[in-house]
């Protein structure tokens, strides 16, 4: 009985986690957004899982770039599911934005985007972060702007 309460009160602790992070990313805050993961941590955008990004200052690298490509204060997430555990997390979000990244027209395009993150916790913090997401959202985006839709 006393472990299955523990592993209750890790898996709500984990899905805690879960949220503390997407919004520090949503709101671009980076320093908030680190907290949340071990130093030696590892993140792959599974798109690209042949480019995994070691470590907390990597990530910071990755993620300048990688926010740089949205309208600040234009990210909303909804959270479509959160299946948690005590070793990990595993959160399915809708996700939109003005996207000026690449190929964007002047003043951007909305985009949306479906992604599926499954993070493994080690000691409270994220280990590794596994980010499904569909990596053409961002050109359909742009298609659709330039065929006027």
């Amino acid at each position: 009985m006393v472990e299955a309460s523990v592993e209750m009160q890790l898996a709500r602790e984990n899905e805690a986690l879960l949220k503390r992070q997407v919004d520090a990313w949503a709101r671009n805050d980076l320093d908030e957004l680190l907290t949340v993961y071990n130093e030696d941590m590892v993140y792959v955008d599974i798109p690209f899982s042949d480019r995994p990004v070691r470590g907390k200052h990597a990530f910071r690298e990755y993620l300048e770039d990688y926010n740089a490509q949205f309208v600040a204060g234009t990210v909303q997430v909804e959270y479509a599911n959160i299946v948690a555990s005590s070793k990990a997390v595993v959160g399915e979000l809708r996700v939109k934005a003005r996207y000026v990244g690449e190929g964007a027209p002047v003043g951007g395009a909305e985009i949306s985007w479906d992604v599926v993150l499954i993070d493994t916790i080690v000691e409270g913090k994220v280990s590794t972060e596994h980010a499904h997401f569909d990596s053409m959202a961002f050109t359909k985006a742009i298609e659709q702007h330039d065929d006027g839709l």
